[in-house]
């Protein structure tokens, strides 16, 4: 199994059981390859570089996931087409961060 770090941009209007349904359909995704969730970001609220989709803001979400290929073409697959998110990145990494990130420590 691949570890990846995957980064998805929500709508500002989106609440948090919206969240919550995205975050579970990824975990469904994850579960039906025998992949997993490994750590969960919450980077809050931020502003956009520029605007999508008409938004200028965003909740950011960084997700270390544990699975294969074909797992995450499926989620982004899921990503693409859910109105509540506005953007999505995944990049495959070496190793699972032991600390959390900036983002992550200037949230909390």
């Amino acid at each position: 199994m691949n570890i990846y770090e995957h980064t998805y941009i929500a709508a500002p209007e989106a609440n948090k059981k919206d969240m919550e349904n995205i975050e579970n359909k990824i975990d469904d995704i994850l579960k039906k390859s025998s992949g997993k969730i490994c750590k969960i970001e919450d980077w809050g609220l931020r502003n956009l570089a520029y605007p999508i989709k008409k938004n200028s803001k965003g909740y950011y979400r960084n997700l270390y996931l544990e699975g294969d290929n074909k797992t995450i073409k499926a989620i982004e697959e899921f990503e693409k087409f859910n109105e509540k998110i506005i953007k999505y990145l995944s990049m495959k990494i070496k190793n699972l961060p032991k600390e959390d990130s900036e983002l992550a420590k200037e949230k909390k």
